[in-house]
C-alpha cells in the first residue's frame, strides 16, 4: 500500500529508516554538548530536590514554547527537507502543510531518576516535566506514557494534524520504544479520562478498546523498534503510548513534530480521513481542564502494563 492507504486504513504511516544515520549521529552530538546528560548531571542538576516540588502545581506550562525550546539552537533541515519525508506529509497534508510544533523527548532510564522520586511516582508511569528544575523545560522528559491520543492537547479544533516522531538512536525493545495501536483513531476524539476507563489490556496481548456507546473492539498493538533515522508519523485520534524499561541505562532521545493542514481550499486526504472517523472529531476540554492531569503529582495510572 501506498501512504494515503496506510494512513487510511491505520492511522499510521511508517516510513522506515529514510534519514541518513550520519546526521541523526551529528544531531546527537549536538544534543550532548548542549545537555551533557549523564546519570550524575541529571539526578543533581536536571531533577528537582526532595522537597521542591510541590504535587498540587499545575503542570501546565512547564514545557517547552518558543523562545524556551531546545530545538531552536540545532539545525534540523535534514529532518524537515528530506524529500520522502516531505513528500509523504504532503500527500496527506497538502503541499502547503505547516509544522505546529517541534520539541526534544527523552524517555529517561530508572537509573537516571533520583531515589526520592522513585519512591513516590504512581506505577513508574508519566511525564517528568513537573519534576524537573525550570531551567531544562525546553525539551520534555517521559517515564512511560499511558496510551493517549495527541487531541489530547486541543480543544474545540478537528484532528487536522498529525504527529511525526523521528528515532535519532537504534531503539530497542529495551530502550522504551513507542507503542501504536493501528486503526485505533476509528473511535475519534476521547479526552485522557475517557481513554483510562475504556482500554482493557487482554490476556492475548490486544487492546480491548470501547467507545462508550456499546462498541467495544478488540485491536492488535505495534512496538516502533527502529534503526537510527526512522520516521513514523500518526493521526491525532491514533491511540499510543510508551512503557518504562528498567533494564535499559541509555536514554532516548528522539524528535518529536506535530504537523497541521495548510490553507487549501480544496479538499485534501486528511479531509476525506476525518469523515470517515465514526465518532467525535473535537474535544470539548483538552487535558488542561482536567484538574487530576493538570497537576504534578499525575505520574499515571498504568494502563500500558
Amino acid at each position: 500500500m501506498d501512504n494515503k492507504s496506510h494512513f487510511f486504513e491505520d492511522g499510521i504511516v511508517d516510513l522506515g529508516a529514510v534519514l541518513q544515520e550520519e546526521d541523526c549521529a551529528n544531531l546527537l552530538k549536538q544534543f550532548y554538548k548542549l545537555k551533557p546528560f549523564d546519570n550524575k548531571f541529571f539526578k543533581e542538576q536536571v531533577f528537582l530536590k526532595e522537597g521542591e516540588h510541590d504535587p498540587t502545581k499545575s503542570q501546565v506550562g512547564s514545557g517547552p514554547k518558543p523562545g524556551r525550546n531546545l530545538t531552536e539552537k540545532v539545525d534540523l533541515d535534514f529532518v524537515e527537507k528530506n524529500p520522502e519525508i516531505k513528500k509523504a506529509l504532503s500527500e496527506i497534508l497538502g503541499e502547503d502543510y505547516r509544522i505546529m510544533q517541534k520539541i526534544f523527548v527523552m524517555g529517561v532510564p530508572e537509573d537516571m531518576m533520583p531515589e526520592w522520586y522513585q519512591k513516590i511516582r504512581k506505577n513508574g508511569y508519566g511525564p517528568l516535566t513537573p519534576f524537573i528544575n525550570s531551567k531544562f523545560y525546553d525539551m520534555t522528559y517521559f517515564s512511560g506514557i499511558d496510551y493517549h491520543q495527541d487531541m489530547i492537547d486541543f480543544k474545540n479544533r478537528k484532528g487536522d494534524f498529525v504527529t511525526l516522531y523521528v528515532y535519532l538512536d537504534e531503539v530497542t525493545p529495551d530502550m522504551s520504544p513507542l507503542h501504536i495501536v493501528p486503526k485505533s483513531h476509528e473511535f475519534g476524539a476521547k479526552d485522557l479520562t475517557t481513554i483510562s476507563e475504556d482500554i482493557t489490556i487482554t490476556n492475548d496481548n490486544k487492546i480491548t478498546y470501547s467507545n462508550h456507546e456499546g462498541k467495544s473492539k478488540k485491536f492488535d498493538y505495534k512496538m516502533l523498534t527502529g534503526k537510527p533515522g526512522s520516521v513514523y508519523f500518526w493521526s491525532a485520534y491514533t491511540l499510543h503510548g510508551t512503557m518504562p524499561t528498567p533494564s535499559t541505562h541509555k536514554a532516548r532521545i528522539s524528535l518529536r513534530y506535530l504537523i497541521e493542514r495548510g490553507d487549501s481550499t480544496k479538499e485534501l486526504p486528511i479531509d476525506e480521513f476525518l469523515k470517515k472517523i465514526n465518532g467525535p472529531l473535537i474535544l470539548t476540554k483538552s487535558n488542561k481542564d482536567i484538574p487530576e492531569f493538570a497537576t504534578a503529582s499525575a505520574t499515571g495510572s498504568g494502563i500500558l502494563r
